[in-house]
């Protein structure tokens, strides 16, 4: 069993486990026989550069955890655990990796559950919306102020790609740079209520697909239980570490594929704001919804 907790730098047993999910320095690892913890490993976090807040789900399912054990997290990154097979446990009063690690062996930490969530992503157990400010006059979409949206995702031939009625409505913070830059435009001075269907480009989105980023590579580099849909994190010919999804299987090889899923396409949202509210001075300082 390989078991991932989100932690501060430098990580290992006895980093502290990190009580932002998404944002946390690093993921320690530590594989477990038998009950006993044996090699312990440590993994950096990417951020939410490349996949938005599902990158660490992505990175831990290549680096094949079996279990997390985390203070809190969104809904959206829950489900994409609970997507990829990976058991989500909360860690309680756990202050140390090792600490979070030995009170799940012996059963103390729960599963994680709705309780635990939060809108942003982040924060853990009994977490409480932060006291925010009333907007003075048009209460619009616009830098510094956190919006809830939900949206509709297809291609340019009507395709449906993703919905947010999958995982539950978005929560941002405007102008932190969290959506496309193209969609987050078209957001610009709307208001609860408003509903506008957003065009955009594959230049503007996600690229034209780079078939030079499709790789293979020996089969025995993969994990034994990896099946052709699944994404792993491995590094590129450059050595760079990305995202890669299999895309093909054979006895000897394995294809990946390091182009985002929606590369190559033009994209069209069909959007409507549920709610804007101002942010604190802590969400806007560290760039994320709290």
């Amino acid at each position: 069993m390989l078991i991932a907790v989100p932690c501060d730098s430098p990580g290992g047993l006895d980093a502290v486990v990190s009580e932002h999910f998404g944002h946390c320095a690093a993921f320690t690892l530590v594989a477990v026989e038998d009950g006993t913890i044996g090699e312990v490993s440590v993994v950096e976090n990417a951020g939410h550069d490349h996949g938005g807040c599902m990158a660490p789900v992505h990175l831990l399912k290549g680096e094949g955890v079996d279990v997390l054990v985390a203070g809190g997290m969104g809904m959206r990154p829950l489900a994409g655990f609970h997507s990829v097979g990976i058991a989500v446990h909360f860690k309680e009063d756990a202050h140390s990796v090792r600490d979070a690690v030995t009170l799940f062996l012996t059963g103390g930490c729960r599963a994680f559950g709705e309780s635990e969530t939060c809108g942003g992503g982040c924060g853990g157990h009994n977490h409480e919306e932060p006291a925010r400010e009333p907007i003075v006059g048009r209460a619009d979409a616009r830098a510094g102020r956190v919006v809830t949206l939900e949206f509709i995702l297809k291609d340019a031939s009507g395709e449906l790609l993703d919905a947010s009625n999958r995982r539950g409505p978005v929560r941002y913070l405007h102008g932190s740079g969290t959506l496309l830059p193209a969609l987050e435009r078209a957001l610009d001075g709307l208001e609860a209520g408003a509903r506008v269907v957003v065009e955009v480009p594959r230049a503007e989105g996600f690229g034209d697909r780079d078939e030079s980023r499709v790789i293979t590579v020996p089969r025995a580099q993969i994990p034994p239980d990896v099946s052709v849909g699944d994404v792993l994190a491995a590094e590129d010919p450059a050595g760079n570490r990305q995202s890669f999804s299999v895309v093909g299987m054979d006895e000897a090889t394995a294809r990946l594929d390091g182009n985002h899923p929606f590369a190559g396409k033009d994209l069209v949202f069909e959007v409507a704001v549920l709610e804007v509210e101002s942010a604190t001075a802590d969400e806007i300082a560290h760039g994320h919804v709290h």
